[in-house]
């Protein structure tokens, strides 16, 4: 996973100066997110924040709250169990790693964190470098896909009569834990098999996918502008940018060369979620053909 997930206890978030601690190391467009352990964990942090206020007007605290949530904290699913939030902690980490644990019995550097003021850069270093194998280029994805209800996804080359892009696209839709999620997937036309091959292997696709995914197929053209170029994912809380795209290659020495995967910036993702926004009226590239649905 290309997001690091950090969890703190409830007890550290004492003030605003606490949240804003996080606000500023925190994001989908930052590399890091924070870990909702338990699942109550916003519930009970915001009550704290609301009976505090410290001067903030109440409904601007709560826009600001509701900002955090959505742009910094995501829920694993993790087990909680224990007498406490740091064995709980402690027995989650044993199961799956976390990237730090904040809390104030912890002293044990670099995973078990004291206090929010102890967190420095390097605690915040994420890689970017992955393995072109299906299961890497989709768990580099798992922050975002896990919550999602909508994936957008661009590559020129995408082509399910490829079985890498297939398994990658299979991959991504089994970390999606939502009762319903759309896939927008936008391929340029040019360069492709026959519509009816592609048609084809579409369709065929539907019985192997999850049945909790709905899949949408656009076949654009951008008039040899390029802007078909770049490869990408992006959700509604952030996305990220596929230097080398989503196919797992054939060759198994070319599968363990490394390819970038990097954060979007706010700005691109506004900027994408304009372009993509599967409105059908597009500025960018225009549409060839009418969009393959999965139902």
């Amino acid at each position: 996973m290309l997001h690091l997930e950090i969890a703190v206890a409830p007890s550290e978030i004492h003030t605003l100066q606490d949240l804003a601690l996080l606000e500023a190391r925190l994001g989908f467009d930052k590399g890091t997110v924070l870990s909702s352990f338990p699942k109550a964990w916003f519930r009970d942090v915001a009550e704290r924040l609301k009976a505090i206020n410290n001067g903030v007007g109440r409904e601007k605290l709560i826009e600001r709250l509701r900002r955090f949530k959505e742009g910094k904290v995501v829920a694993f699913n993790r087990q909680y169990s224990g007498d406490t939030w740091a064995d709980a902690a402690r027995a989650s980490h044993d199961n799956e790693s976390f990237h730090r644990l904040v809390e104030e019995s912890f002293n044990e550097l670099p995973v078990y964190v004291h206090a929010l003021t102890d967190l420095d850069d390097d605690d915040f270093e994420f890689v970017t470098h992955y393995r072109r194998h299906a299961e890497d280029l989709a768990d580099a994805a798992k922050a975002l896909l896990i919550g999602a209800e909508k994936v957008t996804i661009y590559d020129p080359y995408i082509c399910l009569t490829k079985n890498g892009y297939k398994k990658t696209l299979l991959a991504m839709m089994d970390l999606c834990c939502k009762a319903e999620v759309e896939f927008h997937i936008f391929s340029e036309e040019d360069g492709k098999r026959d519509w009816v091959l592609r048609q084809t292997a579409l369709d065929a696709f539907k019985a192997e996918m999850p049945e909790n995914i709905r899949l949408y197929w656009y076949c654009a053209d951008d008039s040899g502008s390029g802007f078909l170029h770049p490869r990408g994912l992006f959700t509604a809380k952030g996305g990220l940018i596929y230097d080398r795209g989503f196919e797992e290659p054939n060759n198994h020495d070319q599968r363990d060369k490394l390819t970038d995967i990097t954060p979007m910036s706010r700005n691109m993702l506004d900027e994408k979620s304009m372009s993509y926004s599967s409105s059908q009226q597009y500025d960018d590239f225009e549409l060839v053909r009418d969009v393959w649905c999965s139902h």
